[in-house]
């Protein structure tokens, strides 16, 4: 299923929460939920990562389940504490989907491929503990905008066998495998982020060259960012170049992804140049099941407007097999 939607959008800055109405269809009553906060997903490296988890109340079947990334260029920001402040929860709600918003570590303490791991262990932790969740361990989709978009991308984009770190204690044998992915404003080449970034490089009066620090007020300043991510490696030689790759979904662009729901804001400042639409066009050639928004005059925000609403309902239900009443 390949598709390609557009719509009309007021604009909206990083600094805005990235949640937004995402329904059309209000006529399914959302069950009530129940909420457990700061479980601990993993131990890595001195670290205890947590989940906060939204679980339907009063149900009986295992429910579907999707699993929020949270954005803030790999450096900042954290899980929802409130399922509402989850973009697309009244989608997820209404079909009683548990959410999931996990933490991941962040900036040099995390980098890549670091915060992969930990995003994927988080997935196998809520697989293993699918009972106890009461949850589809088959079902299970994954969701973010921004840094959290990419993740979300690279969650259900890299193999099983993806070279991260892998499981760590106790996870061992878990897959972390998704059924589908929905991301928002995600960058997705990390090469050409870096090209079409400002320079950070800075010369005193005795020549000595140095680098500055990443600028929150700088749109798009990805070199400083990326030093720090990328463990002090850039992407000047081919060794760097495949590492860059490597740690961003063009890089992993074939035919049996899982179903992917990929939206860009068309004047988005902070990722500029429509990169989910470069990404969507290469798994549109592999022959892969990828869904594509762009959201007309559209910043680093949420998608919305007429018809978003149905294009996430229809992508939920089907990625995470939801019978719809009719």
């Amino acid at each position: 299923m390949r598709m390609f939607l557009q719509f009309f959008a007021g604009v909206l800055l990083l600094s805005e929460p990235l949640v937004a109405a995402a329904g059309d269809n209000n006529d399914i009553p959302a069950p009530a939920y129940r909420t457990e906060l700061n479980v601990v997903y993993s131990q890595v490296e001195g670290h205890a990562l947590t989940l906060n988890a939204f679980l339907p109340k009063g149900t009986t079947n295992a429910a579907p389940a999707i699993v929020d990334i949270h954005g803030g260029w790999f450096f900042g920001g954290g899980p929802a504490s409130r399922f509402d402040q989850v973009g697309g929860w009244q989608t997820f709600t209404r079909h009683g989907v548990a959410i999931f918003s996990i933490q991941y570590r962040l900036g040099g303490e995390g980098g890549f491929p670091q915060n992969i791991r930990d995003c994927r262990n988080a997935i196998r932790f809520i697989r293993q503990n699918a009972k106890t969740f009461n949850i589809d361990p088959d079902r299970i989709d994954v969701t973010g905008g921004s840094a959290g978009g990419h993740l979300s991308l690279m969650v259900a984009m890299v193999p099983e066998d993806f070279d991260d770190g892998g499981p760590t204690a106790g996870l061992e044998g878990v897959s972390a495998k998704v059924c589908g992915s929905f991301s928002y404003i995600p960058p997705t080449d990390f090469i050409r982020f870096w090209d079409e970034g400002p320079g950070d490089v800075v010369t005193n009066s005795a020549g000595k060259i140095s680098f500055r620090n990443p600028d929150d007020k700088i749109p798009n300043d990805s070199r400083p960012h990326f030093r720090v991510l990328f463990h002090g490696a850039v992407p000047d030689t081919d060794e760097h170049k495949s590492l860059y790759t490597e740690m961003c979904p063009i890089g992993h662009v074939r035919k049996d992804v899982p179903p992917l729901l990929i939206c860009d804001g068309e004047k988005d400042p902070i990722v500029p140049g429509l990169e989910g639409k470069e990404l969507y066009e290469k798994l549109q050639s592999a022959g892969a099941d990828a869904t594509y928004w762009l959201t007309t005059n559209g910043g680093h925000a949420f998608p919305s407007g007429p018809g978003f609403g149905e294009v996430l309902e229809n992508f939920v239900t089907r990625s995470l097999k939801i019978e719809v009443p009719k």
